[in-house]
């Protein structure tokens, strides 16, 4: 097995992980790093119930970047590696055999 067969297969292997690990999160379409999280407390004063909101750390892959400038954070920057990776390595794959056939 050649390193390019080899690095096709660890692109796959990786592109599948990643999507694996987007669908776990909820197919989020934007990446996010933060959750709301949204508690009832009872006012003791007036007697009702007020929502508290706070954000906690929770880092959601998403299909696309949170910020341009960070365009690895999503997965649509890894597809994109992903397959030029793949389709750079079947070029050299089958320049590779054209040269042994011949």
């Amino acid at each position: 097995m050649s390193a390019w067969r080899i690095l096709q297969v660890i692109l796959i292997f990786t592109t599948l992980t990643l999507s694996g690990l987007w669908i776990k999160d909820g197919f989020q379409v934007f990446t996010k790093d933060k959750s709301e999280k949204i508690t009832l407390v009872k006012d003791d004063i007036f007697g009702t119930t007020i929502e508290k909101r706070e954000w906690i750390d929770d880092f959601q892959l998403g299909l696309l970047p949170d910020d341009p400038l960070l365009p690895f954070r999503s997965l649509s920057f890894y597809i994109v590696l992903s397959f030029l990776g793949i389709a750079l390595a079947q070029r050299k794959i089958q320049k590779t055999t054209k040269h042994h056939i011949s």
